[in-house]
């Protein structure tokens, strides 16, 4: 059953939570600031329940229920996410005006085929933000095209992974320039994201205890928290990382947030200027060709999987959520580290005594005697037949 019930944010101010179980049977909340407003929510959906598959919301636009279905995304996700949904909504652009009804899942097929055709990515992207809309639409009572949910995005190629041997990264650390070599080494040292080495801060940084601790990201020139419990870490540093750390705290520029890597002023560095300014300009001057910054990430994967890591260590390390990310990723990696382990099973489980064909040949062999009647009832290599000691009746 719906209800309201209150509590209390960051701030201290009190705020109201709409609780209520929707038509697919899992409960769902709103939140809002006045409780009129929540009470006004709730027995809006006592009454769509009341009514059933009888109900059915005013007809709109996808335009126009998009505008409010954002309003109501941004409560839920980080602002990095919400402009990378407001952007695919711009696909969306040719069913704008048609009512959540009249969109036939044949339109959207043919649609998402075109775009698929200049931007794979973005078609799939696309397509699943449009079933998000629709979900939700007939979740809140509007008649939809329950086909649309079944089209598929187009199939695309998946990016290969590249991987870079140490001498590669040394190579391409060299032609970068100073000092953000420094991060192209640490970067294929540790695994952290580029956002998260934007984001690194002298009080996150433990040399003597060899840790990092991954706390923010960067998004538009500031902090932002990290997005997933498991991003939010604690990061084990090798030596030879140390040694990057110690030789870039003393090059950088010295800056009010502590940054280990700020820009040439001294700020959060710039994604784009980073990119196109700095890193690009290195990949061309090696043999790189479309080389990214984040398969530095990668680089570090299979280091780590070549000297050994369990592949739990390397989930903890990267900050995947799940040991499942970890092993779809790189998974492919692991059987070449372990073809030593069979060797070592072998060494484990060698034979601790010699075997007796390397008994000396001279030792006598005690002879079994040929009658079956054992007067002391056993020698060690028969068992006793117990039928001829049976006595007769």
């Amino acid at each position: 059953m719906a209800h309201v019930e209150s509590y209390r944010v960051g701030d201290g101010s009190k705020r109201y939570r709409a609780r209520w179980i929707g038509f697919d049977g899992r409960e769902r909340s709103r939140s809002f600031v006045l409780k009129k407003d929540a009470d006004r929510f709730v027995l809006e959906q006592r009454r769509r329940a009341s009514l059933g598959a009888l109900y059915q919301a005013p007809p709109e636009t996808l335009g126009e229920f998009a505008a409010g279905w954002l309003d109501r995304y941004a409560l839920r996700v980080r602002a990095s996410t919400l402009k990378r949904v407001r952007d695919l909504t711009q696909h969306l652009e040719v069913f704008r005006a048609m009512p959540l009804d009249e969109i036939r899942s044949a339109a959207v097929e043919d649609h998402i085929a075109v775009l698929a055709k200049r931007a794979p990515r973005q078609a799939e992207l696309t397509l699943r933000v449009l079933k998000q809309v629709l979900a939700n639409a007939k979740e809140r009572g509007h008649l939809v095209d329950e086909a649309v949910f079944r089209v598929k995005a187009p199939r695309r190629d998946q990016r290969e992974m590249r991987f870079l041997e140490w001498h590669e990264v040394e190579e391409l650390a060299a032609n970068t320039s100073a000092p953000y070599g420094n991060m192209v080494m640490l970067a294929a040292l540790t695994g952290l994201r580029q956002g998260e080495l934007f984001a690194l801060r002298d009080r996150n940084v433990d040399l003597e205890a060899k840790t990092a601790r991954v706390e923010n990201g960067t998004y538009a020139g500031e902090l932002v928290p990290v997005k997933t419990r498991a991003s939010r870490r604690r990061v084990d540093l090798s030596a030879h990382a140390v040694r990057v750390l110690r030789r870039q705290l003393l090059a950088r520029k010295p800056n009010e947030l502590g940054l280990v890597f700020p820009s040439p002023q001294g700020e959060i560095l710039n994604d784009d200027n980073f990119r196109h300014r700095v890193f690009r300009p290195a990949v061309r001057r090696t043999t790189l060709t479309g080389f990214r910054f984040h398969d530095l990430r990668h680089t570090y994967a299979a280091l780590m999987v070549a000297v050994g890591a369990h592949p739990k260590y390397l989930q903890a390390q990267m900050g995947h959520s799940s040991i499942r990310v970890t092993l779809d990723l790189y998974g492919h990696l692991f059987p070449d580290a372990n073809r030593g382990v069979l060797d070592a099973l072998d060494e484990l489980t060698a034979p601790s005594t010699p075997h007796r064909k390397n008994e000396a040949k001279n030792t006598p062999k005690e002879k079994v005697p040929e009658s079956g009647d054992f007067e002391s009832g056993s020698d060690g290599t028969r068992t006793r037949d117990l039928r001829r000691d049976r006595p007769a009746f």
